[in-house]
């Protein structure tokens, strides 16, 4: 009899022998799951399922876990056997378990993306490839689809720059969630549509809208740059507001951004995102900017 290996969307490498074990299979599914739910914007869904993630993982570990074990008694369990587990932190984890189980419990609303997003960034995926690197020899991050290992960076790098009160931090995967749609929107489009954003008349126009969208932030009294999208890759697409008021101390700053082909957009209300995602591009481009508009 031939098994079917499970099916793994998002990732270029896998743990070793995961195909046949269940828990580590179930492990790596429950992940991808959460980049769904993060692209649907279930951010309290999405740290439910990454703890899931994480219980599968220690389940398959070598730490004489029994089935009906919960979260809590697998860390214990996991600590007897990894330093690096002790010292994750107990008050991280316990925050994110109890969050965990309040959603499960009690359900969630649109005040809870915040914390959420939070935990998710913050506790669940850095300790789940702790636990798939000390028990399953396997690099998360290396495993991951690049692209997608890349935009969770971006998102923990904004996490970490804006953290503040009264900001709904979800808003830092935004560009995760964007990536994901993006990627699978042949699942959920008609073929007429892909067909449409595909031929020569779609890429004109796409052209188009950022010509026009530019000379709207000129007008307006705004500097403005195009760049590339850093999200579907397509050449010369986004349109980005600079900030005018820090180019005399020579720093060019992008304060909101939008792709005409992918439609993703970044407001002035999302702190640091258009700068982390257009930083390569401002490093190569930002003596040409700072003459364009009259700095040198």
């Amino acid at each position: 009899m031939i098994l079917e290996e499970p099916t793994l969307l998002f990732f270029r490498h896998r743990p070793q022998g995961w195909a046949t074990s269940d828990y580590v299979a179930s492990s790596l599914q429950s992940l991808e799951t959460t980049f769904f739910l993060i692209a649907a914007r279930r951010y309290p869904h999405a740290l439910e399922v990454c703890a899931s993630a994480i219980e599968s993982t220690l389940q398959a570990a070598n730490i004489g876990a029994k089935e009906k074990d919960g979260f809590q008694e697998l860390v214990r369990k996991a600590k007897k056997s990894s330093q690096a587990i002790i010292e994750f932190g107990d008050d991280k984890l316990r925050d994110f378990r109890e969050t965990r189980n309040r959603i499960v419990h009690r359900g969630f609303s649109p005040s809870d993306n915040s914390e959420s997003t939070s935990l998710y960034l913050e506790v669940g995926l850095p300790f789940l490839a702790l636990c798939y690197r000390e028990f399953h020899q396997f690099d998360l991050l290396d495993g991951l689809w690049m692209e997608c290992a890349e935009h969770f960076g971006i998102a923990q790098r904004v996490l970490a720059l804006a953290k503040r009160p009264n900001l709904d931090m979800s808003y830092c995967l935004h560009s995760v969630a964007h990536l994901i749609g993006w990627c699978s929107k042949q699942n959920f489009s008609g073929g007429w549509e892909v067909n449409a954003l595909e031929d020569a008349e779609g890429q004109r126009l796409q052209y188009e809208g950022a010509r026009v969208t530019r000379e709207h932030l000129e007008n307006s009294g705004d500097a403005a740059w195009i760049f590339d999208c850093p999200v579907c890759h397509a050449v010369d697409c986004v349109v980005a507001k600079l900030d005018a008021g820090v180019m005399d101390q020579m720093e060019v700053y992008p304060v909101q951004m939008e792709c005409t082909k992918c439609g993703f957009a970044v407001t002035e209300s999302q702190p640091f995102l258009s700068q982390v995602l257009l930083e390569a591009q401002l490093a190569d481009s930002k003596a040409t900017i700072l003459k364009k508009f009259g700095v040198d």
